[in-house]
């Protein structure tokens, strides 16, 4: 299969009224912004006591629910006792990696007192393999917040992780030809027991001593030897397995619009409760109890016949239920799951709001709270299944060499990598990212779909050295074949779904430049001490150019892989040529949808699936082999739930979960509902970009079903028919060939798209000025140090500081840089290879003084591959008494333990201890006075006594000011212990 090349795009601006009508209602305490003063904010428990049952002051009920940021995936408790006063377990994360937005699962043990929790970063679900077996798993104390990591990685899909009525918990992950079941005692916090059993096992979860799964179209129990029995038979595919409390197990089973509810025990007795609308009734549960949810769940089965420990809510089916079942949970969210690029400040996660309902009266509830880890450290230490189980072949990328010839390119102490595998090196300030606004991004994506995204790059735009050019010029737009164009919601949705619409790191704001938002640019797969360039995945900017951006790669010119890196209308305009030629790939194949008016937005779905993970060409030696899209974004695979909605349709509560859907559905989703964005100068939500218009006012009527795509007699698949292929490491589901290859080539068409599609809504026509955007954090352009001072800045003067084509510091320096500021970063030796994890941590931002400063974050001295150290140094000696000044950036620098140690030109070191937290100010702060003798240095390194990977630490300027004489501020020699 060919490797796809991803791209992203993204939109803001007016909604028409059609357009209004689409977006999902907002959650009354979930979602609304913060900043809107008609909405009463509300508390983070119930305030009104009177409307909690009879007795809550001694109830054991708990709720644990989950929301995930930039700072991690926080575990969020409430207890009946305590008026369900929320409370946060923990927040997971990985030091090694930068993402907008953490996502996961959780389940409760059955005492209620452990959650056990599969979390990865949101990019994971744009990649198979991410997908399937790179999620992390961790055992969460829910009274005292202590953090077990384990060490395996495992699958996202939406069953994971599993837990039965008691201790354990199960959790799988395709491996080879078969599954990988996880046995994890929460107890004890450690995995009991691995098992390979063949074929691929679904909605594992732990029944008396044995794992009970889906299995084709069985419910199956595996047994500590790895054999499989067959529990019960159906007639379609099992999902949703919920274990009670008297041997049985609750499950779910699709029969075309309906769902149907079963009970089977664990000696194989199997009985069909009821039925009820496919997305209207559901199965949940923890510690033996399962509860029957949804509008149906009283008319599916009559309270007298459940079985002991089950009971009917009258509450929504996609409704979390607490322990005992009072209290159930309608929406979570901080309204930034589907607003993305924006990284917070270290340790500073968003407000979580949460809906609820009390299950016996119907009340309605509303509370706010503000996610605080009482472990942090924990979460946030780098997991074993990383540390003991990474594979670090690194290697020497072809044309370079493994021992540099100079200093500028050493990648011991030049702060770029010339080691790297891909085309454009990171942490180059001469070649740094503009982040662009939303209204920026839906400019450039609404004129490129035009073909006239001509804006004039002048010479040396953002700081390069690049000639003038224009976005499509570069990269002009491809005809499409048949006619037509890409819809700009499509280009939007897409971009949305790959970068949140961001160009650089999600460190930087709009207007803000630093490095490029990237895949795997170290090949790290999250570890914070790996280095791994045979790993590593080149993905570039807010499209994610992937193909053509490897260093070895002559795909693009040097020029094109550094516009792709830099100008976010040219990444934008690479990834429409790429979307472009994935449908003229299918068209070329006669694999259209809806006939192949490119106008309409769900006539995208086979280039989007294309687009995400390519297209199987036929075998032109054998005509009967398998050929087409993939069985992945199949929507009729069974890694996806059988009963979920329209991505978005009941609300941004869905952006939590976006491992539920296909990746043509995110990207439709985004492209009716759009993202949501916060404006930095009012605090106020709103729609990311314009979303597209249907006829009837509601997306999801144009939708396929699930089936669509699943055909007997087009790509062997069955509904009717789940199969489980022995010895496969594929869930079961429909597919009825043993090597899982029903791929997709057929036309098809699923409605009538004149009265039901959605079309573009363009909010930017040709000629429309590129938006400006004003800066959060704008530089410290002028010195206010006396004239003598000799100031070393961060980077040399041949840097310089543009936003795009603008210099913010025109006419306002008034210094010259006097030095240097070089740096050393800390090694590893994997598999005979020198490498640099150090880097992996290690960031530039276009602010500060001058326009540019870096910075990482501190870590323990022990950690030697994770230290960066700088050294300032003037271009002159000083004989005399001088006073040092340090230059502290706005953000990103808030270490309480930043020591300067202070060479006075004659060996003499002294120490001095800061905070670097300015309170969000550019400022020059005194390290004191000190009486040189000759050539002095600052040295400043990553490495503190309480560095876990959260607070950060920045290298901007730093001056020495000669004085006439010793002042009030002097300092006595006293030798610093290093």
């Amino acid at each position: 299969m060919p490797k796809s090349r991803r791209g992203r795009i993204a939109a803001a601006g007016g909604l028409s009224m059609l357009a209004m009508a689409l977006i999902a209602p907002l959650a009354s305490a979930a979602l609304t912004s913060s900043s809107d003063p008609a909405v009463p904010t509300p508390a983070d428990h119930v305030t009104d006591t009177s409307q909690l049952p009879p007795g809550w002051q001694k109830s054991g009920d708990r709720m644990v629910t989950y929301d995930g940021d930039a700072t991690g995936l926080h575990v969020l408790v409430a207890d009946a006792a305590h008026a369900y006063k929320w409370r946060t377990a923990a927040t997971l994360s990985e030091p090694g990696i930068d993402t907008d937005q953490w996502i996961g699962q959780t389940c409760v043990t059955g005492s209620g007192d452990r959650a056990v929790v599969v979390y990865a970063p949101r990019q994971a679900v744009n990649d198979q393999e991410g997908f399937q077996r790179r999620a992390f798993a961790a055992v969460v104390d829910l009274a005292d917040g202590k953090v077990t990591k384990l060490p395996e990685l495992v699958s996202l899909a939406y069953f994971n992780p599993g837990c039965g009525d008691g201790e354990q918990a199960v959790l799988s992950r395709p491996q080879g030809d078969g599954t990988q079941l996880l046995t994890v005692d929460a107890r004890q916090g450690r995995l009991v027991r691995q098992q390979a059993v063949p074929g691929q096992l679904t909605s594992a979860v732990p029944l008396g001593n044995k794992i009970a799964a889906a299995l084709g179209n069985s419910v199956v129990s595996v047994d500590a030897h790895g054999d499989t029995s067959t529990l019960a038979r159906t007639a379609g595919t099992p999902f949703r397995l919920v274990p009670d409390a008297h041997s049985g197990l609750a499950y779910q089973v699709p029969a075309g619009k309906k769902t149907q509810v079963h009970r089977v025990t664990s000696a194989g007795s199997d009985k069909l409760l009821g039925s009820g609308a496919l997305g209207a009734l559901a199965v949940r549960g923890t510690g033996g109890r399962v509860y029957l949810t949804g509008k149906d769940a009283r008319d599916a089965v009559t309270e007298s016949a459940l079985p002991k420990s089950w009971k009917a809510l009258d509450v929504p089916a996609t409704a979390e239920v607490s322990t005992t079942g009072i209290l159930a949970l309608t929406a979570v969210g901080s309204g930034t799951e589907a607003a993305g690029g924006k990284k917070a400040s270290a340790g500073t996660a968003r407000p979580v709001g949460i809906d609820a309902v009390l299950s016996g009266t119907g009340a309605t509830l509303g509370f706010r709270m503000k996610p605080r880890a009482p472990e942090q450290a924990q979460g946030d230490e780098q997991s074993p299944a990383l540390s003991d189980g990474m594979h670090t072949d690194s290697i020497t990328p072809e044309g370079t060499t493994a021992s540099p010839a100079s200093s500028d390119d050493n990648p011991a102490t030049t702060t770029t990598d010339p080691d790297r595998a891909c085309a454009v090196t990171r942490n180059d300030p001469k070649l740094q990212s503009l982040q662009p606004s939303p209204a920026m991004v839906e400019w450039a994506a609404d004129l490129a779909v035009q073909g006239k995204l001509d804006v004039r790059r002048r010479a040396g735009w953002n700081g390069t050295d690049f000639a003038s050019y224009t976005p499509q010029g570069l990269f002009p737009s491809h005809e499409l074949k048949g006619g037509g164009r890409v819809p700009a919601q499509i280009m939007l949705g897409v971009l949305a779904q790959e970068s949140n619409l961001i160009q650089a790191t999600s460190r930087a704001t709009a207007g803000e430049s630093g490095n490029f938002t990237q895949g795997g640019y170290y090949g790290n797969g999250g570890s914070v001490h790996t280095v791994n360039w045979a790993a590593a995945d080149c993905g570039y900017g807010i499209s994610q150019v992937t193909s053509g951006m490897a260093k070895s790669d002559t795909t693009y010119t040097a020029a094109q892989q550094q516009a792709i890196t830099v100008d976010y209308a040219a990444n934008i305009a690479a990834g429409l040529q790429i979307l472009q030629d994935k449908w003229n790939q299918l068209y070329d194949k006669g694999v259209l949808a809806g006939g192949g008016d490119p106008k309409y937005l769900e006539n995208w779905w086979f280039a989007l699936w294309a687009y995400n993970s390519g297209f199987n060409q036929p075998d032109p030696s054998d005509s009967a082999a398998p050929w087409g899209l993939g069985w992945f974004n199949n929507p009729a695979n069974g890694i996806y739930p059988a009963d979920r909605k329209m991505f978005l349709s009941s609300g941004y509560d869905d952006a939590r979960t976006p491992n539920l859907w296909s990746y043509p559905e995110r990207v439709l989703g985004w492209a009716a509902y759009s993202q949501q964005k916060t404006d930095p100068a009012t605090g106020t939500t709103g729609k990311a970009f314009t979303v597209g218009s249907w006829p009837t006012g509601s997306a999801p009527d144009a939708e396929p079903a699930h089936d669509t795509f699943c055909k007997p007699t087009d790509n062997e698949c069955d509904t009717s028919k789940p199969r489980k292929v022995e010895g496969s490491s594929q869930p079961e589901g429909p597919c009825q060939r043993d090597d899982f290859k029903c791929w997709w080539h057929q036309p098809v068409s699923w409605t009538d798209c004149a009265t039901m599609c959605g079309t573009e809504v363009l909010k930017y026509q040709a000629g429309d000025p590129e938006p400006t955007v004003t800066p959060v954090h704008p530089a410290a352009c002028t010195s206010a140090l006396p004239p003598n001072a000799l100031i070393v800045d961060d980077v040399p003067s041949t840097v310089k500081f543009r936003v795009g084509a603008t210099n913010p510091c025109a006419s306002k320096r008034n210094w010259v840089n006097r030095g240097t500021l070089e740096f050393t970063f800390g090694s590893a030796e994997q598999n005979g290879v020198t490498v640099y994890p150090s880097k992996i941590d290690f960031h530039q931002l276009g602010a500060g003084f001058g326009g540019h400063f870096w910075f990482t974050h501190t870590r323990v001295a022990d950690h030697t591959d994770s230290v960066v150290t700088g050294t300032w140094t003037p271009d002159r000696k000083i004989k005399g008494w001088a006073r040092v000044m340090v230059h502290l950036p706005d953000h990103q620098a808030d270490t309480d333990q930043a020591t300067y140690h202070i060479d006075l030109g004659d060996g003499t070191v002294v120490d001095k201890t800061i905070s670097q937290d300015t309170g969000g100010k550019n400022t020059w702060v005194s390290l004191g006075s000190y009486e040189f003798h000759g050539t002095p240095s600052v040295l400043l390194s990553s490495d503190t006594a309480n560095g876990t990977g959260d607070d950060s630490i920045a290298w901007d300027a730093l001056a020495f000011e000669p004085l006439p004489g010793k002042p009030s501020d002097a300092v006595t020699p006293s030798p610093s212990a290093s």
